[in-house]
């Protein structure tokens, strides 16, 4: 039995928990599926699997993803603001330092507390914990892949990191390459992310073509089989 706790909406408050938070579509919940339950609090990263929870549970469940399209602006923003420091992993090292240089110039009092690129093995990833709680961080941010920067995240809660984790995916990548944001206003607007996605990664057509409904079939089955809970938490 999956239990999957659902966070409905973003909320400020949640910046100050002790735990760790990822995002989920019909890509990467394939990812939750085929290993045992955690720990971590999930958001619906896309309007797919927002729209297909709320119909499930009969609850409205915003789209929530950690970009510029949607709370990246509010955590880095309420960061900046409160003082929290910040410890980025994730990337290649010329996208990291592109990324973060970025960053720097878009919130200049931001306190960045650390950073790794995404590419290490088991014993510098001891390393890394070690660093993140050493550097006392109140925000971890973790670029790593479905379900290796879930890891990542318990494993640095395990290790005494106290702040709060989220995931992000390719963000530190996309917003490296990106002249401004990597979506377009219009393309925003109009909810064609996954097309655009697609025309500026062609590695994602797969995910999206193939890997989406695969996982939809997939989850569908569980949760008619109850071997998925769903929780809904209003922050």
């Amino acid at each position: 039995m999956i239990d999957l706790e659902l966070i409905g909406h973003y909320a400020p408050n949640l910046m100050d928990a002790n735990r760790a938070f990822s995002f989920i579509n019909f890509a990467s919940v394939g990812s939750l599926l085929d290993r045992a339950p955690t720990s971590i609090a999930y958001f619906c990263d896309g309007m797919l699997m927002s729209t297909f929870m709320s119909r499930i549970t009969g609850r409205t469940i915003g789209r929530v993803s950690f970009d510029f399209t949607s709370i990246a602006d509010s955590v880095f923003s309420y960061a900046e603001k409160h003082g929290k420091r910040l410890y980025f992993v994730g990337a290649r090292q010329a996208e990291l330092d592109l990324f973060l240089d970025k960053i720097r110039a878009r919130y200049p009092a931001l306190m960045i507390a650390g950073h790794h690129n995404g590419y290490f093995d088991a014993t510098q990833a001891t390393c890394i914990l070690a660093d993140i709680c050493r550097s006392e961080a109140n925000i971890l941010i973790v670029g790593l892949g479905a379900g290796l920067q879930e890891q990542f995240e318990q494993d640095a809660l395990r290790a005494g990191f106290n702040g709060v984790a989220f995931t992000c995916g390719g963000f530190i990548r996309q917003e490296a390459a990106a002249n401004r944001n990597y979506y377009p206003e219009l393309i925003n607007r109009l909810h064609l992310r996954a097309f655009y996605r697609m025309y500026r990664e062609p590695h994602t057509i797969k995910r999206y073509l193939i890997d989406y409904p695969t996982n939809f079939v997939h989850l569908w089955v569980m949760i008619v089989r109850r071997k998925v809970t769903i929780n809904i938490i209003d922050p």
